[in-house]
């Protein structure tokens, strides 16, 4: 039974994915084609136009590179009522999001590695790099949506305008902070291996997944009906 509720989650979240990414190719495509449209009108180049129709599936992966992110950052309280509503926990609804994360992240980053290779060759390490990418933004949105479902209407336009602006007097007190600092860092050999070391780059990755995806949840498991 949780197996089917689970599966209930991951094929509704599709078809709600499917639905936005009909409706956003359509207006997007749709607006770029009338532009060119527009400039072969005016300019009565074909040639010209032909090769702008080459972008098109660029500014198609590039759609469902925002759709994926805004899918996990704004429709969590509503799947959270409807999980509600069909009887569905908290922790199936956690799984059968998670599940979905990672199988539209790949989805959507298939799509844009076979569009990349109509301008450049593939690449295994950059193919790899592209996808971690695409799996941190994904998880950084849904724990983003995880903790605004949390708060009302009033509470997401404080902490939505509030928050940034706190982080980024945060970010320029520590720059401040360092500017002082990193000459005499500079200095010290084992801060410079430290800092050129790749092995770092992954812990510090590997560090800032764990922590998003415990907020995510944590956020999933607090959520609660509320009146806006």
């Amino acid at each position: 039974m949780e197996n089917q509720k689970r599966n209930l989650v991951i094929s509704t979240m599709f078809q709600q994915a499917g639905h936005a990414t009909g409706i956003a190719l359509g207006w997007g495509l749709g607006i770029a084609l009338i532009t060119y449209l527009l400039g072969l009108i005016i300019s009565h180049n074909l040639e010209s136009f032909l090769v702008s129709l080459q972008a098109l599936p660029s500014i198609a992966s590039s759609i469902l590179n925002v759709l994926l992110m805004a899918l996990f950052l704004v429709t969590p309280y509503t799947d959270f009522k409807w999980a509600i509503q069909n009887g569905i926990s908290r922790k199936t609804l956690w799984q059968g999001r998670i599940l979905s994360l990672f199988l539209m992240t790949l989805v959507v980053w298939f799509i844009a590695q076979l569009v990349g290779l109509m301008n450049t060759p593939f690449d295994l390490v950059s193919a790899w790099h592209s996808l971690l990418s695409y799996f941190s933004l994904s998880l950084t949105m849904m724990a983003i949506g995880n903790g605004f479902a949390l708060l009302n209407r009033r509470w997401k336009w404080i902490v939505g305008i509030g928050l940034p602006m706190a982080c980024l007097v945060l970010l320029m007190m520590l720059a401040y902070s360092l500017v002082g600092l990193i000459p005499a860092l500079s200095t010290s050999g084992v801060f410079k291996s430290i800092i050129i070391s790749n092995v770092t780059g992954w812990v510090i990755l590997v560090i800032y997944l764990i922590i998003v995806y415990a907020l995510a949840r944590f956020f999933n498991n607090k959520i609660q009906l509320r009146r806006d």
